[in-house]
C-alpha cells in the first residue's frame, strides 16, 4: 500500500488587535509557520483634536454610516469651525465604538480647546473649558455608553469667561443657526435628530446667560387654522420646557404658536409638509 504525502492545510489567520498567530499543523499535526497570507488588523484607535477653530477626526471607523454620523454630529456641534477627517475604515471594532466616537466629538464640543484619544480599552481627554456643568453632563452622557472594563481619565481645566462676553455673545447670535428642529406629523414630539440641536441652544444661552430666546412654534397647512396655531404653540412649549430642564430660565423665554402662517417649504409634498412642522429659535442681547 502506497501511503500519500499528508495533504497540506491552507488557511487565513486574523490576527486583531496584537493577538498571536495560531499555528497552522499539517495532517500529522506538526506546526508549521503561519501562512503567508494572513491578514493583520491593528487595534482599533480613534483621535480628536480641537485648535483654533478646527476639529480634526482621525482614526478607526467601522462603516461608511458610522463615518457619516460622525461628520453630521461635528457639522450640527461646531457651527463655527472648520472639521477635517482622516478616517480610516477598520470594519471590526469593538461594539461600543460608533456610540462612543459620536459622543467623544459631541462631548468635545462643550470645550474651547480639547485632545482626546479612544483605543480598545481606554478613553484619555485633555480639555479646556467654560462652563464645568456641561461639560461634566455631557462626559456622564458618555460614560454611559462604554462597556464596564473600559477606563476613561479626562482632565478638564476650566476657565472664567472673557470679561467681553456681551460682544462675544452677540456675534454669537449674529451668526448663530441651531438647524431644523422638525416634528413628528400632527404631533408635539421632536425628533431624535432635534437632540443635538436643542443641546448647543442651551449651552450657549447658559454661556450667554443675560440673553433672551424667542421661540416660535410653525405646523404644516393640514388641519384648520384653530388647531394649527395651538400646535404650533404646544410645540414651542414643548422646547421651552427642554431649555428649562437644561438649566436656562423661564423669563428668558418668549414663546409664540404662529401656526401654519410662515411655510418654508411647499405645503404640496410630504418633503414640504415636514420641513414646515420645525421650530425657529432667536437668541439676542438684553436691550438694557
Amino acid at each position: 500500500m502506497i501511503k500519500r504525502p499528508a495533504a497540506k492545510l491552507a488557511a487565513i489567520v486574523l490576527v486583531v488587535g496584537g493577538l498571536a498567530l495560531a499555528p497552522l499543523l499539517d495532517d500529522d499535526g506538526a506546526a508549521e509557520e503561519p501562512h503567508s497570507s494572513a491578514i493583520v488588523v491593528p487595534p482599533a484607535r480613534f483621535e480628536i483634536r480641537r485648535r483654533d477653530g478646527e476639529l480634526t477626526l482621525t482614526g478607526h471607523t467601522a462603516s461608511a454610516t458610522h463615518e457619516q454620523d460622525l461628520l453630521q454630529v461635528a457639522a450640527s456641534s461646531y457651527p463655527d469651525v472648520v472639521v477635517s477627517d482622516r478616517f480610516e475604515p477598520l470594519g471590526i471594532v469593538p461594539e461600543h465604538w460608533t456610540d462612543t466616537t459620536v459622543q467623544l466629538v459631541y462631548l468635545l464640543a462643550e470645550s474651547a480647546s480639547a485632545d482626546a484619544t479612544l483605543s480598545q480599552n481606554n478613553v484619555v481627554i485633555r480639555s479646556v473649558t467654560v462652563d464645568e456643568l456641561g461639560w461634566r453632563n455631557r462626559l456622564q452622557a458618555m460614560k454611559k455608553v462604554l462597556p464596564s472594563d473600559v477606563s476613561v481619565l479626562a482632565k478638564s481645566l476650566t476657565v472664567e469667561a472673557s470679561p467681553n462676553i456681551r460682544t462675544i455673545c452677540a456675534r454669537a447670535f449674529e451668526s448663530f443657526e441651531s438647524g431644523p428642529i422638525n416634528f413628528e406629523e400632527s404631533s408635539a414630539s421632536f425628533r431624535s435628530s432635534a437632540y443635538p440641536r436643542l443641546d448647543r441652544i442651551v449651552a450657549l444661552a447658559r454661556t450667554c446667560n443675560e440673553s433672551k430666546i424667542a421661540i416660535t412654534g410653525h405646523t404644516d397647512a393640514s388641519g384648520d387654522d384653530t388647531w394649527n396655531r395651538r400646535l404650533s404653540l404646544k410645540r414651542a412649549q414643548v422646547v421651552a420646557e427642554y431649555l428649562v430642564a437644561g438649566g436656562v430660565v423661564q423669563t428668558r423665554l418668549a414663546v409664540v404658536g404662529a401656526g401654519s402662517t410662515a411655510p418654508i417649504a411647499d405645503n404640496q409634498t410630504r418633503y414640504g409638509r415636514s420641513l414646515n412642522r420645525r421650530i425657529d429659535i432667536v437668541l439676542s442681547s438684553p436691550t438694557r
